[in-house]
């Protein structure tokens, strides 16, 4: 009995051990395949790690591009909405320019009007103004040549614009000429003298350019339809050619073209004729 307890014994042992082993290399194998695993879930996990960048990254550059986007997009439309600075004008005469009226005369400049009634007028004028402009325009010899010299007139007024552009070196300057008048057949000889006088005086300097009032002459003659009854002054339709010829010696100083005239039908024309024409429109 002894024996055969010890075979069974033995035959327990046996099959405890080979039941051990089967397990033990069960489980080997099991941490071999978890072991391949976990190594498969690394490498899975790495690479979702680095979609992750990636799409933070492109998150990141979507974003940047858009705020570019955005900002250039702000930028053109704040350059849209705020127009380039326009130059300023300082527009100083006597009387005959107290009826053009300068949001009519151009949209092409900033223009602040200024009577004065003689050139010495003019000049104390000009020697206290403050501001810096970019051109001024003169029209400013109608009363003087009744007290003075045509040569005198030149003279003062060569004096002023030199003072004017000492001040503001950059300053362009338009000399709008005297405009026919009737009062005076010396009167209107002077004027007509000191026309010739000032383009032989200013022609070909830098800067300075002619306002020329000579399509107000018939055959060398002041055009009476355009002055009023006192032979001195302009009317409205003298006043209207006369900023027109302004305009455009302005124009042609700033280098900026001239708008295209507005078509005007028969039937506004007819009205105004024998009347002046400067009221309610445009200067062309």
């Amino acid at each position: 009995m002894l024996e055969d307890t010890r075979n069974q014994i033995k035959l327990m042992v046996s099959s405890n051990n080979n039941e051990i082993d089967f397990k033990s290399k069960r489980l080997e194998e099991k941490n071999e395949e978890i072991t391949q695993l976990t190594s498969s879930l690394n490498i899975v996990k790495k690479k979702l790690d680095e979609a992750q960048d990636e799409i933070l990254q492109l998150k990141s550059n979507i974003s940047a591009s858009l705020d570019e986007a955005t900002t250039r997009s702000i930028q053109k439309e704040l350059v849209r909405e705020v127009p380039p600075a326009k130059p300023k004008l300082l527009f100083v005469g006597t009387s005959n320019i107290q009826g053009i009226h300068v949001e009519k005369l151009t949209q092409a400049a900033d223009i602040k009007k200024v009577i004065q009634y003689t050139l010495d007028d003019t000049s104390e004028f000009l020697s206290t103004f403050t501001d810096t402009p970019d051109m001024l325009v003169l029209h400013s010899l109608t009363n003087d040549l009744k007290t003075k010299q045509p040569t005198q007139c030149i003279d003062r007024l060569f004096h002023i614009i030199s003072e004017a552009s000492s001040k503001w070196p950059l300053l362009k300057c338009v000399i709008s000429f005297t405009t026919p008048r009737r009062d005076s057949i010396t009167n209107f000889t002077n004027a007509q003298i000191i026309n010739a006088l000032l383009k032989q005086k200013f022609s070909g300097v830098d800067n300075i350019f002619f306002a020329d009032h000579t399509n107000m002459l018939v055959n060398g003659n002041p055009n009476d339809n355009l002055l009023c009854e006192d032979k001195i002054h302009l009317n409205d339709k003298g006043i209207s050619i006369l900023a027109s010829n302004i305009k455009r010696a302005i124009h042609t100083g700033l280098h900026i073209p001239l708008p295209p005239a507005r078509p005007r039908s028969r039937s506004r024309q007819r009205p105004n004729r024998g009347r002046g024409r400067g009221r309610g429109r445009d200067y062309d």
